[in-house]
């Protein structure tokens, strides 16, 4: 027979545990818990081509390159695909949709780029910009027989020839009906959309050449002389100064930013209006409904983030390409560091600090209502949604993003004892 004060006391710790319990998953401090699970992918080789790594669109596949003996292994999701004898580093490219993977490889002394281990055409040199249509269904890229550089589709051969064809492109429109590439032309440079040449230059800014969101508009930098001007549809529009941001349009296709320096003055251009920037703008993003314009600005050693004309902070370094904004518009967050310490912020507030937060994690989910990214403390690598933590892993795979499934579940790329794992996270609020 149990005694009447032990039965108490027994009675009260039970309450107690209870209560406890029910503190620690619904408490102020930890709203919400989050239920992992990992799926394998295959081993961690001791040594790959790190420049070789690659994940597709949707984070669910990883390949990369590995020496066995003389050869270069093709990995995918763990499983070896073929050997080569040489490839193109730095040139791996996914499909959309996941389902193919393309790479610059060598057949005896030619070059190809393989999809899904199938060659397409055999040539002298192959561009290392490899472009697949957005709905996978074709590829595109640069090759040269002889000095004669040719835009290849399909592995069919598009005339006329060039004497190069400019890293970063070719590049498919949204909608995948137009297809649009750099070429040099004896000393000039010029944008070739679907076959047709545009007008001459004598330099096109690299990286600036971008398509619209509807795919109705087609813009880049160019030179001639020493004067610059943002090309939109074939319409020049001549630009004072140097040029510190390329240009972008807006998701409603209605909008283009871009930024320059005029005069030791820092200068934010929109839709032809010329506005003050608060320092040299590196970085320009458009909120989901196209009324809101962030953008990263440096001044001095110091890095500011600009929502909507307003500064929302100053720091030792903010992540350029980190800027993401909620489906909504509502809301907008950053990677940035202080010293040795990594955060992001968040309406303008500073979240926790880690050692490393991943770039390409950072994201809100599709409801507005959480906000998630991958970071990093004593080595370690964990999921954080909100301000709660994961499971612990060894590393996050670098190039990998966080995507959300369904408001509540999401998923990721990891590793962890010696494999690749795919993540999935389960938020119980």
């Amino acid at each position: 027979m149990v005694n009447g004060k032990k039965f108490k006391f027994l009675c009260v710790s039970i309450l107690a545990c209870i209560i406890a319990q029910f503190i620690t998953i619904t408490g102020a401090d930890a709203e919400m818990r989050l239920i992992v699970k990992q799926s394998y992918l295959g081993r961690v080789p001791r040594q790959i081509f790190p420049e070789t790594m690659t994940v597709s669109k949707d984070c669910r596949h990883i390949a990369f390159a590995m020496p066995i003996g003389q050869s270069m292994a093709i990995i995918v999701d763990g499983k070896e695909t073929k050997r080569y004898s040489n490839i193109g580093m730095a040139s791996f490219v996914f499909s959309p949709d996941g389902k193919h993977l393309a790479i610059p490889a060598t057949k005896g002394p030619s070059w190809t780029v393989a999809v899904n281990g199938e060659d397409n055409g055999l040539f002298d040199g192959v561009s290392p910009t490899i472009a697949f249509s957005p709905d996978s269904q074709h590829v595109a890229f640069g090759a040269r027989k002889g000095d004669v550089w040719n835009l290849i589709i399909d592995g069919e051969k598009q005339e006329p020839g060039y004497k190069a064809i400019m890293k970063g492109t070719p590049i498919y429109s949204p909608d995948g009906k137009k297809l649009a590439y750099i070429a040099q032309k004896d000393k000039n440079i010029l944008l070739v959309v679907n076959g047709k040449e545009g007008k001459l230059y004598d330099e096109i800014k690299e990286g600036s050449l971008t398509f619209s969101p509807d795919s109705q508009h087609v813009a880049y930098i160019a030179r001639s002389g020493r004067q610059w001007v943002l090309v939109k549809d074939d319409q020049e529009i001549e630009v004072q100064g140097k040029i510190t941001a390329n240009p972008v349009f807006s998701p409603d296709s209605n909008h283009i930013a871009y930024s320059i320096k005029k005069m030791g003055k820092n200068i934010l251009v929109v839709d032809g209006e010329e506005k003050d920037a608060l320092g040299e703008v590196e970085f320009i993003a458009f909120s989901p409904d196209s009324k809101r314009l962030a953008y990263i600005a440096k001044k001095g050693l110091k890095q500011r983030y600009v929502l909507d004309d307003t500064q929302l902070g100053e720091f030792d370094y903010v992540k350029n390409n980190s800027i993401v904004f909620s489906p909504d518009s509502q809301h907008t967050a950053f990677i940035a560091r202080i010293k040795t310490k990594w955060f992001i912020v968040v309406d303008g507030k500073k979240e926790k600090e880690y050692d490393r937060v991943a770039l390409n994690t950072l994201t809100f989910s599709p409801d507005n209502r959480y906000i998630a990214y991958v970071a990093q403390s004593n080595w370690k690598n964990f999921v954080v949604v909100d301000k709660a933590e994961s499971d612990l892993f060894d590393r996050h795979v670098d190039k990998s993003c966080i995507v959300f499934d369904s408001p509540t579940h999401l998923h990721c790329l990891m590793e962890n004892k010696g494999q690749y794992v795919k993540v999935d996270v389960t938020i119980v609020p």
